[in-house]
């Protein structure tokens, strides 16, 4: 049971959060623009999703330390067990466990393209690009698009393969309701990244901090994900694309506004924690919100 339980550490656990959140509120406003509510097909695709999202996590830990950058004492082993600094298993047994985890998460999506088409396996494929691609083959977290690949996973992909899955239609409104989220658990690994810059730098990793620099790092991580999440919001509301009552996490905001201005002051070695509960406490008011928008219609 104890080895059973560092396995489960090694998919970093407590960051499936962010997939949850996203999947939820992709499922709820699906619903909100079309009555459409399909539980096993929500329960299959979050499944499958987070079990990429595992899959991620695990490959990062085998990339990040076969090119160097995970070494003993580096800030990741700090706040949690590495599973190969810590001498749990081998990188051919964690790579391994990374590609059955990134199975088992196509498994669903197969299952699924069963009831609908091969649009399911295109998108999740194009998941499978970013968990591959993010620090793996391409190394998109090594060349500054770490952020972009993040966005990009948790926004509009997870919402509108969540979408796509309930209706069996593609279309551009789950994707442009997915901003808030996206920005938000990009910002998440900006936080990370201001964290790490001087240690990134000096291991020769290339992330988006290190090409800006802590200030303006900082200056990113507040206008353009932060407080951008919000703008969006208001945005969506004002568009009509999200019900008013969609405008409840902005209950949040004063809690983004001491985030920010506590990393302006110094940049915690819980950065990335603390920004992942930002994170949550947004999705569940817009969960919320997009909910109540069912029974209050203005």
């Amino acid at each position: 049971m104890k080895n059973l339980r560092a396995w489960f550490i090694a998919t970093r656990p407590w960051s499936f959060v962010m997939t949850a959140s996203s999947i939820t509120a992709a499922t709820v406003y699906t619903y909100y623009l079309t009555g459409i509510l399909n539980l096993p097909f929500f329960i299959a695709t979050l499944l499958g999703v987070t079990l990429l999202h595992a899959s991620a996590n695990v490959l990062n830990d085998y990339y990040d330390t076969k090119r160097g950058v995970d070494i003993p004492g580096a800030p990741t082993t700090q706040y949690r067990p590495h599973p190969l600094i810590t001498g749990l298993t081998t990188p051919e047994k964690l790579r391994n466990f990374a590609l059955t985890l990134l199975a088992a998460g196509l498994f669903f999506a197969f299952i699924l393209a069963i009831y609908r088409t091969l649009i399911v396996i295109l998108l999740a494929l194009s998941g499978v690009f970013f968990v591959i691609g993010y620090s793996g083959l391409l190394g998109l977290k090594y060349k500054a698009l770490g952020e972009l690949s993040v966005f990009l996973s948790w926004g509009p992909l997870m919402w509108l393969g969540t979408y796509y899955v309930q209706t069996g239609l593609l279309d551009l409104q789950p994707v442009l309701a997915s901003i808030p989220i996206g920005l938000l658990v990009a910002a998440v690994l900006t936080a990370n990244n201001l964290r790490d810059i001087e240690f990134d730098k000096s291991r020769g990793a290339t992330t988006l901090e290190v090409l800006l620099g802590r200030e303006k790092g900082l200056r990113f991580f507040a206008y353009f994900e932060v407080y951008l999440a919000y703008m969006v919001l208001v945005v969506l509301t004002a568009l009509r694309l999200v019900p008013l009552t969609a405008l409840l996490p902005i209950l949040t905001l004063p809690s983004a506004f001491r985030l920010v201005k506590m990393f302006q002051k110094e940049i915690p070695a819980t950065a990335d924690p603390m920004t992942a509960k930002l994170v949550q406490d947004f999705a569940i008011w817009y969960i919320l919100g997009l909910a109540l928008g069912l029974v209050i219609r203005f």
